[in-house]
């Protein structure tokens, strides 16, 4: 049997098994789809950021906004790793990540006495 190349350049995708095409082909669809929501959870936090520094006053906490990019990069950077996309550098200019989030991500916050985060 000959080698099977990866059908997506850079990552470990395998050529569809004709026998189990729909299936597979449903399930990169619902990967597609999910990556896509993940992508756009960034956006709006990232949108949600840029709002509250164009805006004088604002009544939110810039650094809970902060952080909640930054989580929201973290989720997406982990479902691509997970999915074999091991090329990331592109993300932080595709997204245009502000350095400080970049610096957050992976970085959990401290429990508060309580329970409550």
């Amino acid at each position: 049997m000959a080698d099977k190349k990866p059908i997506l350049p850079g990552t470990n995708s395998r050529p569809l098994d004709p026998d189990l095409d729909a299936l597979q082909y449903e399930i990169m669809q619902e990967t597609a789809q999910a990556l896509g929501r993940i992508g756009r959870r960034l956006e709006e936090a990232l949108a949600a950021l840029r709002r509250h520094d164009e805006t004088p006053g604002s009544n939110q906490d810039r650094d809970e906004l902060v952080q909640a990019a930054a989580d929201r990069a973290f989720a997406l950077f982990i479902q691509r790793d997970y999915l074999g996309l091991r090329t990331d550098h592109h993300l932080k200019s595709t997204y245009d990540i502000p350095r400080e989030v970049m610096l957050r991500i992976g970085v959990m916050k401290k429990r508060e006495k309580g329970g409550e985060t």
